[in-house]
């Protein structure tokens, strides 16, 4: 029973914290959540400049006397907004920006136009990484490996690729 009251207290939110987290981001909870998907689905550069940013923004609202709960996560969503805004403006193709505006905008651009491109080998032998260290501690070739990879998970990666997957990565390790 003391349980389920610690349980009912912890899974209530404190509706002054809302408030003011509201109240000094001007973000509302949709919108928070409709940020946060769009910084995850942002590329690594992008999300980095946007934690610069957080710091710009944290010493601010930490100036204007924001409470320290909310702090970090009012400055993080704050960043978040200034960029996504900017990439808004792109879209509209608003003529009245400041040049300053303009070049700013376009750097964000260039990182966006870089888009990751997922290595799924690379994936695989990631995930499967303490499986090709055991097999390599244990004296196997990486022909054996490729030949164990295809019988038991039924994937076709080179000897190569994982020769030069165990240099970079498990010999890298070790040392």
């Amino acid at each position: 029973m003391f349980m389920k009251k610690m349980k009912q207290q912890n899974n209530q939110i404190n509706p002054e914290i809302i408030l003011s987290l509201e109240f000094r981001t001007k973000i509302s909870e949709v919108q928070r959540k409709k940020l946060i998907n769009w910084f995850k689905n942002q590329n690594i550069e992008v999300q980095i400049l946007i934690f610069d940013e957080q710091k710009n923004q944290f010493f601010k609202l930490k100036n204007e006397g924001a409470h320290k709960n909310i702090l970090s996560l009012a400055s993080f969503l704050s960043a978040i907004k200034n960029f996504y805004d900017k990439e808004q403006l792109l879209k509209l193709k608003n003529k009245c920006q400041t040049l300053n505006e303009i070049e700013s905008i376009t750097k964000i651009e260039k990182i966006k136009l870089k888009k990751e491109r997922p290595k799924q080998k690379l994936q695989l032998l990631l995930s499967m990484d303490s499986i090709i260290a055991d097999l390599h501690n244990d004296g196997y070739s990486s022909r054996e490996i490729e030949k164990i990879f295809f019988k038991k998970y039924r994937k076709k990666i080179s000897h190569s690729y994982i020769n030069s997957y165990i240099k970079l990565y498990v010999t890298n390790k070790e040392n």
